[in-house]
């Protein structure tokens, strides 16, 4: 009777056990896992870039979403998230240096439920293109030769030389004989727009701007000579 009882007992503790193993498996195969990788142009990590993560919310804005976490890239560039409910989330990404020009990540990814979702991005590819169009209000007619730079507002200082702001640009260009300069911006970022005299270094105008991610934007610019 007793050797019964005993067999009994570890049959309902077997019996237990595959319960709670099964309900563990169940529990892991409802979620996904995220990794993501910043790169520059060339695919090399950038390590040390904070990486944000956000409910997605139906809203570009970072601010109208909820944030989930933040964590730094590796030395190879990358986070791990781990696991994740699948949903689209926001990746933000607000620290990403290039050739010394700061570009604004903002991405989304989709993640599946029991798959690992690896995605790579190339900060670079936060850009778009200004075609800056230059002519003299005399003759209304394009004027080549005209110095370009392209400098974040909160780094623009108003004054008669550029030397300062030489410094603090992110893009230059020069125009051509058509009065046009074709500049590859960072996109999601204020920026002014700066024209001077290549000779004299002296500011001839300026206005503000900002571009979209793929976007290619005319910006129409004179002065009077």
């Amino acid at each position: 009777m007793k050797l019964k009882l005993t067999y009994l007992m570890l049959i309902a503790i077997a019996f237990v056990s595959c319960k709670k193993t099964t309900e563990v498996e169940m529990s892991l195969s409802n979620s996904g896992k995220l990794t993501y990788k910043l790169t520059d142009a060339n695919g090399k990590g950038l390590s040390n870039v904070k990486i944000s993560l956000f409910d997605h919310l139906d809203s570009y804005y970072a601010s109208n979403s909820i944030l989930i976490d933040e964590r730094r890239t590796d030395g190879n560039g990358q986070v791990d998230f781990g696991d994740l409910n699948p949903k689209s989330y926001l990746i933000v990404a607000d620290s990403a240096k290039v050739n010394n020009v700061n570009y604004t990540v903002r991405d989304y990814v989709q993640v599946t439920t029991g798959m690992t979702k690896n995605k790579e991005t190339k900060v670079t590819d936060f850009s778009g293109t200004l075609v800056v169009k230059v002519t003299s209000y005399n003759t209304n007619q394009p004027v080549k030769n005209i110095g370009v730079l392209i400098i974040p507002v909160n780094n623009y200082e108003y004054e008669q030389y550029i030397s300062k702001n030489l410094a603090n640009a992110e893009f230059k260009g020069v125009t051509g004989e058509n009065g046009i300069a074709t500049l590859k911006i960072a996109s999601g970022k204020d920026y002014v727009v700066l024209l001077y005299n290549t000779t004299t270094l002296s500011n001839l105008n300026w206005g503000t701007t900002s571009i979209q991610k793929g976007m290619t934007m005319n910006y129409f610019a004179g002065f009077y000579q």
